[in-house]
């Protein structure tokens, strides 16, 4: 049997294997090794295996992912999601909907000092979720609102997706979260703007709060407050842009600062620090299994010839770019149905980058692209992670039907920012750009 073949039924034993629940880390090594043995034999692929999955996984760059993860815990135990939430309520908390609006912004400002999505949502499930039902909200709206909202976190730096992404595309992991800044600035903004049109519009799912102080001492007092923050922000950020840094010696500050504020802040004791860093080391094996297993599928689809038959057969299609962006929008909303942002990721990644490197267009601003439609992918139903995270965070409190019902007026306008990113690559690319030409 020639090597394509051999590859094409390797995709389909995967696609099989995916719908006996075999977890995708597992599914993608099983199929990459035994298609790999059939075409090279057990001996070379005993070698083979585990050199592929340990190159692929002790990159330097990768050591950033679990000090994100590590400095976004640590910043949630020095309170700065309660700093970002009450600064949010004080500034906006008075316009149509203003809590939810808040949550918004709030989840923002948290997402510079965590790298994980999941866990915003944990965290502000706990915080804006219980607040908005209180003071009346509609229930929908005020679950809907953290989830969705809680995508900003793959966006503002530090992303653990955007460094995912430029370890598989080879890409300058420093100008990727970089480029993730004004997108994310945009994506609070268009919430922000269309959750307050809404409210005023029907004001019955948000009603003004009575006694909420939103004077100008009690914003700039909260601004104030939001100096942790700001510090750690300036910090790791302003260390990569400048050049002083890389971002895995950037993430490591980062983490050094969160402890430092947990220490200043009075709130430092081991039992934290142990809870931080196991939490941390969890998520950070999740990613890097399924990094290893890919590494090892990505190979099997590379010797077979089915990334490259793949590539040519799309270029030979002749789609205008436009095309192939509609086409990529459809694929990943149907994926994220089924897989977690970085199973789509590490799965297609190896076929779609070199058709945007075919088009001329930018790696970095396609990163953000992706990043984006990842996020859509964590709220829609049946596998929205963010929805479930929310669940687990509230118990009883809440039903996970509510949770996605709440998510899909959301999605429309995480389809609308997508597209406004696909259409103009200079939102991404502007910073990055400036970033480039100052060194």
């Amino acid at each position: 049997m020639d090597p394509l073949s051999i590859g094409y039924i390797g995709c389909a034993a995967f696609v099989a294997l995916i719908f006996l629940r075999v977890p995708i880390a597992y599914g993608m090594a099983i199929v990459g090794t035994i298609g790999l043995f059939f075409i090279y034999g057990f001996a070379t692929v005993f070698k083979f295996v585990p050199v592929e999955i340990y190159s692929h996984t002790s990159s330097f760059t990768l050591s950033a992912l679990p000090l994100f993860l590590l400095m976004g815990y640590l910043a949630f135990y020095a309170d700065l999601s309660t700093d970002s939430y009450d600064a949010a309520k004080a500034w906006f908390g008075k316009v149509p909907g203003g809590l939810a609006v808040a949550t918004v912004y709030a989840c923002a400002i948290f997402g510079a000092c965590s790298g994980s999505s999941l866990a915003e949502c944990a965290v502000f499930s706990k915080i804006s979720v219980p607040e908005m039902i209180k003071n009346g909200y509609n229930r929908k709206l005020s679950l809907g609102v953290v989830a969705a909202a809680g995508g900003l976190d793959v966006l503002i730096p530090p992303s653990i997706l955007m460094v995912v992404y430029g370890v598989m595309t080879e890409t300058s992991v420093g100008q990727l979260l970089i480029a993730g800044i004004l997108p994310g600035v945009l994506y609070a903004c268009v919430f922000a703007v269309a959750i307050a049109l809404f409210c005023w519009l029907k004001p019955e799912y948000a009603p003004q709060i009575e006694g909420l102080d939103t004077s100008w001492r009690a914003k700039w007092m909260a601004i104030k407050n939001l100096w942790a923050v700001a510090a750690l922000f300036g910090l790791v950020l302003g260390a990569i842009y400048t050049g002083w840094s890389t971002p895995d010696e950037a993430a490591a500050v980062g983490v050094v600062g969160s402890v430092l504020l947990l220490v200043f802040r009075g709130k430092f004791a081991w039992s934290t620090l142990k809870s931080a860093t196991v939490d941390s080391a969890k998520a950070s094996a999740m990613i890097f299994l399924l990094l290893g297993a890919a590494s090892v599928f990505s190979a099997f689809l590379s010797v077979t010839g089915v990334i490259s038959n793949l590539t040519q057969w799309v270029t030979q299609m002749g789609l205008p770019f436009w095309g192939l962006m509609a086409a990529l929008i459809v694929l990943y909303l149907v994926l994220g149905c089924f897989l977690d942002a970085i199973s789509m990721m590490v799965l297609t990644i190896p076929l779609v980058a070199p058709l945007i490197v075919a088009h001329g267009q930018s790696l970095v601003w396609f990163g953000v692209f992706i990043s984006m439609m990842m996020v859509i992918g964590a709220v829609t139903p049946p596998l929205g992670l963010n929805c479930y995270v929310m669940k687990a965070a509230m118990g009883d409190e809440v039903e996970l039907n509510e949770i996605f019902a709440g998510c899909i007026p959301f999605v429309g306008l995480m389809l609308i920012i997508a597209i406004i990113l696909a259409a103009f690559p200079s939102i991404s690319l502007w910073l990055p750009n400036l970033m480039a030409a100052s060194k």
